[in-house]
């Protein structure tokens, strides 16, 4: 009946519980316990990251290979590179072959110079792409000197140049730019000519900071002409103490009180110095006498022509060519730097050629100007530009018949890089057509000289291309060896002037070839010389080829060219795994290079398997060994290894799960805590081994707990989770529907309430796997049916006795109450009111403090007797004539309307006990 489902779903809302409560399980995981294992999970890995660097290079260091590769790829990047220094070179020439390109990037650009040429030749070519990207212009280039086969590589991928890189270099400040000597000689070595030329010298006056007329209070020296405005004081000293300020007026004179009017106007200030003197002689004998000025007249001059700022300028009488033109903002590019000219009032021209200062340093050129002075910046006249390889290309204005090494030394000499061979000049040839011109002014060859007295024209352009990039007089070593780097070449140089030796090489050098790369005349196409590399290094002089310029040695590892031999070891060792096969390697060695037999370790025999290639088959044989005897050396047991062979070190039978064979008592036990037992063992033992109970211990009310009933009660209520979550969603969808009248829509509201109830208390409940056991009877009867044989993780847990008895549900007064000796259970529904008139008091039930349940619907003899399960026997009086023992909980449910079951899929009955059973309750039964 749907009435009864609907009951006893209220009714074992509180088994669910009951079920499920257990004190939480907690354990550890240990890092060190995983060593011998490949992946680590999250928790080792965060174990590791908390290790301090010292404690992690040692156990990474530990490792084997392939758990050290392993471990790189799972961890974090910032804990890649300390552990990746812990490498051998030959392991981090392996261990980068086997990561991405980017993780091999970032290790790969960490090592030092000499191990990234030892390894870089061994990468792939997507991985030195990447890194070349990543380098400087300049570390580029270096590398494309050692290895002129990358630009190739390069020139495959025209994107990678860092998108924005050429920008933000042009945009760094000018103090921060690498010079074009600091590219070149940092290996940026050009193949062509930069054609972005500036006119010479107009720079100068882009900033007009720069260049300030003279200051007034500056000291002025005596070849100054004293002129109309200029005041100073006349200072004696001697037999006579006077000053005397005085002013130079309009017509050159000054005026000193008793020597009267003098003109001193027109001279400089060294001769008016001995003029005055001599006045002052026929007045005051034996004296000092100086002059300071105090202020300086101001001139006028006019700057006219190409000037960027033409007019009139006031300045101090100071003032020189230069300082007029900072002031005036300086010629425009339209204006000549070479042919300017001061034209003095009187008509004098003075011809002004800036290139004198602004190339040589002479300051001849900067006159001093006086007022009334013109300055005149005619149009520039003919130029001619530089280009390439020297060391100050531009555009040079030219002033007569510059020649070649005119314009040359204009620009500051040829760069050692420039091309002398062959000097190009682009030329405009009767304003009709351009064409070139080609010189030699190489100072080697007796005719440069005539090159060089050719005359350059305007509209030149003067172009020194680089010598080429490739390097000549050179041989180069590189591969598997230590300094991987250039040699200078000799005619008649061998391989052994390069190759001198094992110490020159890396460990494991591939010794039955290496090779030449030649470029062969006269098309300069590649050509392969191979050589025993390990007969020319035990001096045999038929591989001691003779070197050509340009050559390229490669020496190889031998991982590069060969299998490199290997051994298995697995079971029960700290580290198994896959280990290279060194010469005359025996089994001992493969045992301690494993980190020697672990604890459970089988020793009395193994297995080693070998495959034994045949013409038309491969075979596999076993032999069998003592790893006992193999490692104190003893033979046939510790045998030579061969490539291939697998070791298997069996365990001692059952020794893990003896070492899981622990069980917990808690409690009131004389000695509680965790103990171990013997294969077969059964609780009562372990009992009498804790030293039995307490006297306070309440055997009743053991609560026993199996990992193995956990497990399935989980997957039984995950089940009935599933189950009861799409009865919801049916009487949901029921509800919904109109056709349904009055009564059966309560009834079915009501219905899906309750199931919704326990879903979200199914959803909250953790199983506990506890199983019903009756510890009086254990201890009674040991080795009985009841006398559980134990399994691992099995706890016991017994309380102190309770002195109380709960009584629940629809009653007035539900609560505790105290234990009444002999009553039974109507006496305690009495005691707390009886049942209200909302009570089920057909559905009453008795929950006993070992689990189990006794219900009113088990009374039989139409309700005079009742089961007593204890006792195996009926006794009279029914259920509330049962006895009640301490711990134990009566509930009385509500009373629920009776409802029609034909609209429902499934009886809440039904799955609430399953739980039940599921969870150990037994409900006991006829």
């Amino acid at each position: 009946m749907i009435k009864t489902g609907i009951k006893n779903t209220l009714l074992l809302l509180s088994l669910v519980a009951i079920c499920f409560l257990s004190p939480a399980v907690m354990g550890q995981t240990r890092l060190s316990d995983s060593l011998g294992e490949i992946k680590l999970d999250q928790q080792q890995l965060a174990e590791f990251e908390k290790m301090n660097p010292d404690d992690k290079k040692r156990m990474f260091c530990g490792l084997q290979s392939e758990q050290k590769r392993e471990l790189l790829i799972q961890l974090p990047d910032k804990e890649k590179q300390l552990v990746f220094d812990c490498l051998m070179a030959e392991d981090k020439s392996w261990v980068l072959q086997q990561l991405g390109p980017l993780q091999t990037v970032t290790l790969f650009s960490g090592l030092d110079d000499i191990e990234q040429r030892a390894i870089f030749t061994e990468l792939e070519d997507e991985v030195k792409r990447l890194f070349l990207e990543k380098l400087s212009f300049s570390e580029r280039n270096k590398w494309l000197l050692m290895y002129p086969e990358l630009e190739q590589l390069l020139a495959e991928t025209p994107d990678s140049q860092p998108e924005g890189k050429e920008s933000e270099q042009e945009e760094l400040p000018l103090e921060t730019k690498p010079s074009r000597i600091e590219k070149i000689l940092s290996g940026a070595f050009p193949e062509e000519i930069d054609r972005q030329l500036g006119q010479f010298g107009y720079d100068f006056f882009e900033k007009r900071d720069a260049l300030q007329a003279p200051a007034d209070n500056v000291p002025v020296g005596d070849g100054y002409l004293v002129g109309p405005g200029d005041r100073f004081t006349i200072y004696l000293w001697g037999k006579v103490e006077h000053a005397y300020p005085v002013s130079v007026l309009r017509d050159g004179s000054i005026i000193i009180p008793r020597i009267g009017n003098l003109v001193i106007g027109g001279l400089t200030l060294g001769e008016a110095k001995s003029f005055l003197r001599s006045q002052f002689s026929a007045y005051y004998p034996d004296f000092e006498m100086n002059i300071i000025m105090d202020e300086l007249r101001s001139i006028q001059v006019y700057i006219v022509g190409e000037a960027a700022n033409p007019g009139s300028y006031t300045l101090n009488s100071l003032s020189t060519v230069l300082t007029a033109l900072s002031a005036s903002g300086g010629p425009g590019k339209n204006g000549s730097l070479r042919k300017m000219q001061v034209v003095r009032s009187g008509g004098e021209k003075i011809e002004i050629d800036l290139y004198d200062f602004f190339i040589f340093g002479r300051k001849s050129s900067d006159i001093h100007l006086r007022t009334g002075d013109t300055l005149f910046i005619p149009v520039i006249g003919p130029v001619a530009g530089v280009a390439g390889n020297v060391r100050r290309p531009a555009i040079y204005e030219l002033k007569g018949s510059e020649t070649i090494d005119d314009i040359m030394t204009l620009s500051g000499g040829v760069m050692p890089f420039g091309y002398l061979q062959n000097i190009v000049v682009e030329r405009i040839q009767n304003n009709r057509r351009r064409v070139i011109k080609s010189f030699n002014i190489d100072p080697a060859l007796p005719d440069s000289q005539a090159d060089l007295q050719m005359r350059v024209f305007d509209g030149d352009v003067v172009k020194i291309y680089p010598v080429h990039r490739q390097m000549d007089q050179v041989v180069y070593l590189e591969g598997h060896v230590k300094y991987p780097r250039e040699y200078e070449f000799n005619g008649g140089m061998r391989l052994s002037e390069i190759l001198t030796g094992y110490d020159i090489l890396l460990p494991e050098p591939y010794l039955p070839r290496a090779e030449i790369f030649r470029l062969m005349e006269p098309d300069l196409h590649p050509r392969i010389v191979g050589f025993n590399l390990g007969e020319l290094l035990s001096g045999d002089g038929s591989h001691d080829l003779v070197l050509k310029d340009r050559d390229r040695i490669k020496i190889y590892s031998s991982r590069e060219k060969m299998e490199v031999p290997n051994v298995s070891i697995k079971g029960a060792v700290n580290a198994p795994g896959l280990y290279r096969l060194y010469a005359n390697m025996t089994v001992k060695d493969l045992i301690f290079r494993a980190g020697n037999l672990s604890n459970n370790a089988y020793k009395t025999e193994a297995a080693l398997s070998r495959i034994v290639p045949g013409e038309s088959k491969t075979e596999t044989i076993t032999i069998k060994f003592s790893p006992d005897q193999a490692i104190i050396g003893s033979k046939p047991d510790d045998m030579a290894l061969k490539p291939h062979d697998s070791i298997f070190i069996r365990e001692i039978p059952q020794f893990e799960l003896a070492k899981k064979r622990q069980m917990m008592l808690e409690g009131e036990f004389v000695f509680p805590g965790e103990y171990s037992y013997a294969e077969g063992e059964r609780i009562s033992s372990v009992i009498r081994r804790a030293g039995g109970l307490t006297e306070d211990a309440y055997v009743f009310g053991a609560v026993f707990l199996r990992e193995d009933v956990k497990t399935i009660q989980q997957e039984r209520l995950k089940d009935y989770i599933n189950s009861l979550e799409e009865d919801v969603l049916t009487l949901t969808v029921q509800a919904t529907q109109t056709s349904l009248d009055r009564d059966e829509a309560e009834i079915i509201t009501n219905t899906l309430a309750a199931k919704k109830q326990l879903l979200e208390k199914m959803k909250n409940t953790e199983p506990t796997g506890r199983m019903v056991l009756n510890l009086e009877r254990v201890l009674s009867q040991p080795n009985a049916e009841n006398d559980f044989k134990l399994q691992p993780g099995d706890r016991l847990i017994i309380g102190k006795i309770p002195s109380f008895v709960n009584v629940l549900g629809e009653v007035y007064n539900p609560t505790a109450m105290t234990v009444q000796p002999g009553k039974k259970v109507g006496y305690y529904i009495d005691r707390v009111g009886g049942p209200t008139n909302n009570a089920d008091r057909k559905q009453i039930y008795l929950v006993r403090a070992d689990g189990t349940v006794i219900s009113k619907n088990q009374e039989g003899f139409f309700g005079i007797a009742s089961w007593d399960s204890d006792r195996h026997r009926w006794t009279m009086g029914g259920f509330e004539s049962l006895d009640v023992y301490p711990g134990d909980a009566i509930i009385v449910p509500k009373k629920v309307d009776k409802y029609s079951w034909l609209r429902l899929t499934k009886s809440v009955t039904e799955i609430l006990y399953q739980i039940a059973v599921a969870a150990g309750v037994l409900v006991v039964a006829f």
